[in-house]
């Protein structure tokens, strides 16, 4: 026989394991994201492989993921406080994704398209993916600690403060610099949608990291 106590204990320990592994997966679909980024911010080589195909992919696997969430939640009912705090956590793994997606598929319109970046565009872009990177990082050490240490993943969304701050900032700079350019039009709005939606992942990360912190409590 399985006590409601029991029941919720096993279904919160699936439901923590379920967001880690979606927050893995966008963590790695960023990675593909970033090979872009690279090419174009930082001059690298072109490597082989589909990012976007890539990227399609984990947002397919994520999508599973969250379905076993949903899942385990409606199996459960109501007995769990935390309830709304997951939905809105797994929900919140697929705006992410949607946001890795647009900027991929803005990127590689602009390397297909020979759109070049000024040095100081380059510069801040790729500092503003990196800063991406590191906020989700940070989010996934979060929830990868909620199980063991919540002080540990307290801290490590309070450090997504600081780079959500950064990110904004260097938004603001950005955009000045590409709305002023002499750039062409097309590749003005282009650029500006993948500074704006890099700037909307900050936000939607550190949206996530204050739902870690409610379920560190």
């Amino acid at each position: 026989m399985v006590f409601p106590v029991e029941s919720e204990d096993r279904t919160l320990r699936n439901l923590l394991m379920l967001c880690q592994d979606n927050a893995r997966l966008v963590v790695e679909a960023y990675r593909k994201s970033l090979i872009v980024f690279d090419r174009i911010t930082k001059g690298k080589p072109m490597v082989s492989g589909n990012p976007l195909a890539d990227i399609q992919k984990i947002i397919d696997d994520s999508n599973r993921v969250k379905g076993s969430t949903v899942k385990e939640l409606g199996e459960i009912g109501g007995i769990l406080v935390s309830r709304d705090d997951f939905l809105r956590l797994s929900s919140s793994f697929s705006g992410m994704l949607d946001s890795i997606e647009v900027i991929t598929m803005r990127l590689i319109e602009v390397e297909a398209r020979g759109w070049k970046l000024s040095k100081t565009q380059a510069e801040d872009m790729g500092a503003m993916s990196d800063l991406g990177f590191d906020a989700l990082v940070k989010l996934r050490d979060s929830i990868m600690s909620l199980g063991f240490n919540s002080e540990k993943a307290t801290n490590f969304a309070k450090d997504i403060d600081e780079i959500e701050k950064k990110l904004d900032l260097l938004y603001i700079k950005l955009d000045l610099d590409i709305i002023t350019s002499k750039s062409e039009l097309p590749a003005i709005l282009v650029n500006r949608d993948v500074a704006r939606e890099l700037e909307r992942l900050g936000d939607k990360v550190h949206d996530a990291s204050d739902l870690v912190r409610i379920l560190a409590l």
